[in-house]
């Protein structure tokens, strides 16, 4: 791959980063886990011109966070699952010893060019934005401003001659469709509370014995 590697792996202890540059040398860098790592990383990697830097990482949940803002930033991002990496391995042993698990994730990069990693933030901002919806529709028995209801609300007050309430609650089912429609599409995006929430027939199922 023409530009800059950089394999960015993540092991229990400790984040390795190491870059291949253009002059064909290397540098290494690492990080300790901590709630500012991913900011701290992103700052680091800003020293590399985006449109011309592909990174790879492996799957992984504070990977994917990374990886999103990576993308959305410019950068070429590509992703691997740790059984891909280590099948390829076993596959394609390196003629010398990698030296380490991101030598190893920089030499697939480099050999493979896996695909590129699309970015989750636009389906996570109209999950939000549908969540949003959702909480407006519920929360119109506080509205005291007729003015403040969603406009959806009011459209649908004044169409049926109904309450603000009445009509949320024909607005709602559509709108929990959706949500769940969303994260179908997206199960990437699922979390415990959202499998709750939304899917409450999944947990009723998973927690009935079977006979």
């Amino acid at each position: 791959m023409k530009g800059i590697n950089i394999a960015i792996y993540f092991d229990p202890d400790q984040i390795h980063i190491c870059v291949h540059q253009q002059d064909d040398s290397y540098l290494s860098q690492h990080f300790i886990y901590d709630d500012s790592v991913i900011e701290e990383i992103y700052q680091w990697l800003e020293q590399f011109t985006p449109n011309r830097t592909h990174i790879c990482l492996i799957e992984h949940d504070t990977a994917d966070i990374l990886a999103d803002e990576l993308v959305d930033n410019g950068y070429h991002v590509h992703q691997v699952t740790q059984h891909d990496l280590l099948t390829w391995f076993a596959n394609e042993p390196p003629a010398e010893p990698d030296g380490s698990p991101v030598r190893a994730l920089l030499r697939y990069l480099e050999n493979e060019q896996p695909s590129e990693y699309q970015s989750r933030t636009p389906q996570i901002e109209a999950l939000m934005d549908l969540l949003d919806e959702l909480d407006d529709l519920e929360g119109v028995d506080e509205v005291e401003d007729e003015d403040n209801l969603p406009d959806d609300v009011l459209r649908l007050m004044k169409q049926k001659k109904i309450s603000a309430q009445d009509a949320a609650q024909r607005l709602l089912p559509d709108v929990n469709e959706r949500i769940r429609e969303h994260l179908i599409n997206y199960p990437e995006l699922m979390t415990p509370e959202l499998l709750q929430d939304f899917f409450p027939e999944l947990i009723e199922a998973l927690d009935t014995p079977k006979h």
